[in-house]
């Protein structure tokens, strides 16, 4: 009886194990169904913002005639203007929330405008253009002085915007006034014919780089 007794003890205990696992197994796949699914329904509603240039087509060389200095007016001597010349728009899919614009300047260490509050911009929706730019003030203080604003067009700097999604996920959309990459270590090189010498070739900054999942 011991013997028929430990193996129906054994099989059970087998069964069960089985059984556990099955359903663990189970678990995790609805997990991972829902996981799918909340993914999903994230991605139908994602922002993208973008300024668009003339036409859409990006100026390469002439990024820079994208942004005009208008100076402080005498009854408003503490802000400078920049008028932006893109359209405005939002290709994704879901609204931008929480809609800031501001500018960094390479030369400055990276120094970056207070941010502007923008509002909210739904899916598809755009606003301004080459003839009706998108204005943004700028505060002039002793960091960034009458004299540095008068130079600001000469700059190279980055037009930042940085929004959120419905659900609180943070999104930024990069734009760059400078068409190549300055810096030396970037460089590649060509493959030359034989005699001849290699040459230096610049890597190419898109105009926009869209990040998701920024930290906040």
């Amino acid at each position: 009886m011991g013997f028929w007794a430990n193996l129906w003890s054994s099989a059970t205990a087998a069964g069960t194990l089985a059984l556990a696992g099955a359903t663990y197994a189970i678990i995790r796949q609805g997990q991972q169904q829902r996981q799918d699914a909340e993914r999903q329904h994230r991605d139908r509603l994602k922002p993208v913002c973008v300024l668009v240039p003339a036409g859409g087509v990006d100026p390469l060389n002439r990024r820079g005639e994208l942004v005009e200095k208008r100076d402080p007016s005498p009854d408003n001597p503490a802000f400078g203007t920049l008028a932006i010349h893109c359209a405005l728009q939002n290709v994704g899919t879901g609204p931008a929330l929480n809609l800031r614009i501001k500018l960094r300047f390479l030369d400055m260490n990276g120094w970056v405008t207070e941010p502007w509050e923008l509002s909210p911009l739904g899916a598809g929706e755009i606003r301004g253009g080459e003839s009706v730019p998108l204005l943004m003030p700028i505060r002039l203080h002793d960091g960034f002085n009458v004299t540095d604003f008068a130079q600001v067009t000469g700059k190279p700097w980055e037009i930042w915007l940085e929004y959120q999604d419905v659900f609180g996920k943070r999104f930024q959309s990069i734009h760059s006034k400078s068409p190549f990459d300055m810096n030396p270590a970037t460089f590649g090189v060509t493959t030359p014919a034989p005699g001849a010498q290699s040459k230096a070739i610049m890597r190419a900054i898109p105009w926009l780089t869209y990040r998701a999942d920024v930290a906040p």
